[in-house]
Formats: C-alpha cells, sequence, structure tokens
C-alpha cells in the first residue's frame, strides 16, 4: 500500500520528500493579507517563495472564505491569467492553480499550469475530462454541497473516494490525483472540534492509497485554540499543525509560510520515519508497543511471569501483504481465523481470479506470531510470507534512518 504519486514533474508519496506548496492569492477577500497579491508582483511572490524552498506554486483568484463575494468567471479570469503568465515566466517550480471552473483551468493548463486545485471536489461535472485531456494533477478537496462543509472523516472519505473514481473514469491518470480532507471553517458549522478530529486521524486518509495534502496555514482552528482571531498572529500555531499534519501522513503541506514552515516539515517527516516495509509485506498500523503494555501490566499487579502472554495479547496489529496467488490468500486467512484474528481477502479469491493478489490480516502480536509459524509449515511461498512478516515485526530504529545518511553506525548524539 506504498502511496506514490506525482504532482506535475515532481514525485510525491511515502518515500519522497514532503513537497512544500505556497500559496499566492489574487483575491483581496481572502482571510489572511499576507498572502494576498497584486497580479503585476505575483511573480516575485512566487520567485521568494521558490527561493524559501517551495517546489509547488498554488495561485487563485477566487476567495473561498466564508463570507466572500460571488466572483464571475470574468473577473476571475482578469485576475488570474496576467498573474499566472508572469510566475511560469519567471520560477522553474511545479504551478497549480486554485480554480472550480472546468474554464478556467482548461485554460491555465494550456498556458503551462500542471495542476488545478479543486476545493468543491469535481462540482463542475466537465473538470475531470478537462484534466484527463492535459494529463495533469488533480488536488481534489472534499465537498459536498459547498467546499468544506464535510464534518468528519466518516463523511470525508467516501466522498473523496468517489471523487477519485469518478476522476480515474474520466480518464485522469490515477497516479497524478491527490487528496486533500479539507480542514478548516468552510461553513459555520466545522467548528475548530472538527478540524482537530481531522488533524489527529489524518493517517486514516491512507486508506485512499493517495497523497494527502495538508492545507492547514493560519486557519480559524488555530486561532480558535490559541484565542487569536487575526491570522497575522497564527505563524507559530500554523508551524505546529503543520508539524502535527505531516507526522500523521501528509505529502504535500500548503502553506504561506514557506521559510517559517520548511525546518518543522523536515523534523516531522523525519520523527514519523520510513514504512515499515519488507518485501511484500507492509504493517499498516499497531497499537500497543511492548514497552508501553508492560508498563500498564506492572500498573495493573501483574505476576511478572504473565508479562509476555499478556502484552502480546494486547498488541493489535493490520497487516497488508501483496503480490501473492489466490490460493496464498485463501491459506492466510485459513490460518488467521484458526489462530482467533481475521483477513480480509479479494472476493474473488474462491474463483482462483488472478486479480487477487492481495490480504490483510488483522490480529494481536500472538495471533500473527501463530500464523508465521503455521505459514512456515505450508507449500507454495507462504514460508517466504512468513519470513517477512517476522522482518516487519522486528523493524527498529532504522526506519528512522534519513534518506542522504549512508553512515552504518550509531548517530552522533546532539
Amino acid at each position: 500500500m506504498t502511496i506514490d504519486g506525482e504532482l506535475g514533474r515532481l514525485k510525491v508519496g511515502d518515500i519522497h520528500p514532503v513537497r512544500l506548496m505556497g500559496i499566492i492569492n489574487l483575491s483581496a477577500e481572502s482571510f489572511y493579507k499576507g498572502s494576498v497579491s497584486a497580479p503585476e508582483s505575483a511573480a516575485s511572490f512566487a520567485m521568494r517563495m521558490a527561493d524559501e524552498g517551495a517546489e509547488v506554486i498554488d495561485v487563485g483568484a477566487v476567495s473561498t472564505a466564508p463570507g466572500s463575494p460571488f466572483i464571475s468567471e470574468d473577473v476571475e479570469r482578469e485576475r488570474l491569467f496576467p498573474a499566472l503568465e508572469n510566475i511560469l515566466d519567471s520560477v522553474d517550480v511545479e504551478v497549480s492553480v486554485d480554480t472550480q471552473r472546468a474554464s478556467i483551468a482548461d485554460l491555465a493548463l494550456s498556458r503551462g499550469a500542471s495542476c488545478i486545485n479543486d476545493v468543491s471536489c469535481l462540482n463542475d461535472p466537465s473538470m475531470a475530462e478537462v484534466i484527463a485531456e492535459h494529463d495533469a494533477s488533480l488536488l481534489v478537496m472534499a465537498s459536498k454541497e459547498r467546499p468544506g462543509d464535510l464534518l468528519e472523516l466518516k463523511y470525508i472519505l467516501p466522498r473523496l473516494a468517489a471523487a477519485v473514481s469518478t476522476a480515474v473514469k474520466s480518464g485522469v491518470d490515477p497516479k497524478k490525483i491527490l487528496i486533500d480532507p479539507g480542514i478548516g471553517r468552510w461553513v459555520p458549522e466545522k467548528t475548530y472540534e472538527y478540524d482537530l478530529a481531522i488533524l489527529d486521524q489524518m493517517r486514516c486518509l491512507r486508506s485512499l492509497r493517495k497523497p494527502i495534502v495538508a492545507a492547514v496555514s493560519r486557519k480559524s482552528f488555530i486561532g480558535a485554540v490559541l484565542d487569536l482571531k487575526d491570522p497575522d498572529d497564527r505563524l507559530t500555531g500554523s508551524i505546529a499543525a503543520t508539524a502535527i499534519a505531516v507526522y500523521n501522513g501528509a505529502h504535500v503541506v500548503r502553506t504561506h509560510d514557506v521559510a517559517a514552515c520548511r525546518d518543522a516539515v523536515r523534523i516531522a517527516q523525519a520523527a514519523r520515519g520510513g514504512l515499515r516495509r519488507f518485501g511484500r509485506v507492509e504493517l499498516l498500523s499497531m497499537t500497543g508497543s511492548a514497552e508501553e503494555l508492560m508498563c500498564i501490566l506492572d500498573w495493573v499487579g501483574v505476576d511478572t511471569g504473565a508479562h509476555d502472554l499478556l502484552w502480546k495479547k494486547g498488541a493489535f496489529l493490520s497487516i497488508a501483504i501483496e503480490d501473492i496467488t489466490p490460493m496464498e490468500a485463501l491459506v492466510i486467512k485459513q490460518e488467521m481465523l484458526a489462530a482467533g484474528g481475521d483477513a480480509a481477502v479479494p472476493r474473488g479469491a474462491l474463483r482462483c481470479d488472478p486479480a487477487a493478489d492481495r490480504a490483510v490480516i488483522f490480529g494481536t502480536l500472538a495471533q500473527i506470531e501463530r500464523l508465521v509459524r503455521k505459514l512456515r509449515l505450508q507449500p507454495f511461498s507462504l514460508p517466504s510470507i512468513a519470513s517477512e512478516i517476522e522482518s516487519v515485526l522486528h523493524t527498529g530504529v532504522g526506519r528512522y534512518r534519513l534518506a542522504d545518511d549512508t553512515s552504518s553506525g550509531p548517530q552522533s548524539r546532539g
């Protein structure tokens, strides 16, 4: 389930650096005036952001802040295109255009933009076809009737899944679709509690297998938590929220403050570490570590001899296995059921459909260790799958080694 995608020429996803997307607003109505630029100064704005580390510039001419006035298509064109052309002529980074109109997207992509940021979640029925015609990247934000009006992930996830499906059916390259949960008080009902919940649970978006974009910069939930009404005062909170978003899985950060966020993003990505993956096997989630559960068991007063037995029952894991045969998938499910856990396998596995090439196992550490022992005795490639599961279970601090660190010894302390 490794997430790998493209935003223009940029590779985005699990095995790539978190990308910084600088925001330029051409609308005076935007909630943060520090991001507003006149068309004639947009190029210098973009060049400064590129110098600070932005690899994408996101430019929009229509504010979607609550209470913003309606902006006609003609006015959006007048605001956007002089600035867009200046930006494209001045910086060698990817340029995304924030628009909900397919006609604007069509013209912007023909001028050289490489991505469309659609906060309406494909409300314009022609938008996906336009993206496909230009072989462009698409960033969709979760929305239903109005931009950002979905309050909880239980509504956000299926809406984004539907938008991704629509885009793919319209011909958009699946690798060029990115998703945004829509953090922010887009509608009055979306109070700060909803935004904090989305931020905390952002990792759930990985289930859609698309690069995740976090757009939290200077937004109202930060002001609500810190009692700061003026977005000008929210920089520190914005950096903190950005770091949390990255730690929880964001692959792209949309920000007004590129230089200020850059180092926080790097630390957050380093702390979340690389994927716990070995061969065909990836650890999706784990609750309860040995150290944590041992302390809890000591607090309860459990006999020391029961520690190893109990903590392995307290650690619950989800593990994905790919590139297997339907028969192997069925054996894995059978052995997990026998161990007291379970496994999800494709519906075509019983028909030996070659596309039934994956499984997800669910269970305690004790149950999965039993699965490993049983798979070692099975035919096909199941013994090697057992070894890969075991390797994933024992992944250590190596997953935190930086990509450009070639040293083999322990890190220096500092």
